[in-house]
């Protein structure tokens, strides 16, 4: 039985560019000053992340390493370190999906708000031209 399994490091690199350090510190605090434990769950999802990252990295070169005659050996090691990193990633969409609706229902409910006054003042301003309107 021949076993295939793709290698996902160039996907891994092309995912996202090395994460500026101070962007992500700054997104942490952020985070921290909204909700404490909002921002404890992300960090907990961003190093859960990278370690998966680092254990499939690992289990990657195993398997490279081995030869064609070992690698079946290291294939159910390889699909768990896959599985393990792809989980930590949705797991982080996951975070952001749900972070990013609550922005929107924030931003939606704020304009809803300013049209109100937007409707309010052109009803005040039709009144006003009334006024200033001779008969």
């Amino acid at each position: 039985m021949t076993v295939i399994v793709a290698v996902p490091g160039a996907a891994l690199a092309q995912e996202r560019p090395a994460p500026d350090a101070q962007r992500e510190q700054a997104f942490v605090e952020a985070l921290r000053r909204e909700d404490p434990v909002t921002a404890d769950r992300y960090v907990a999802l961003r190093d859960a992340r990278a370690e998966a990252i680092v254990e499939l990295r690992r289990v990657e070169a195993q398997y490279n390493a081995a030869g064609r005659d070992l690698r079946a050996l290291f294939t159910r090691h390889l699909v768990q370190a896959r599985n393990k990193y792809a989980e930590a990633s949705l797991a982080l969409l996951d975070f952001y999906d749900e972070r990013d609706r609550a922005a929107i229902q924030r931003y939606q409910e704020e304009i809803e708000r300013v049209n109100a006054l937007t409707e309010e003042r052109r009803r005040s301003r039709a009144e006003l031209e009334k006024l200033r309107s001779p008969n």
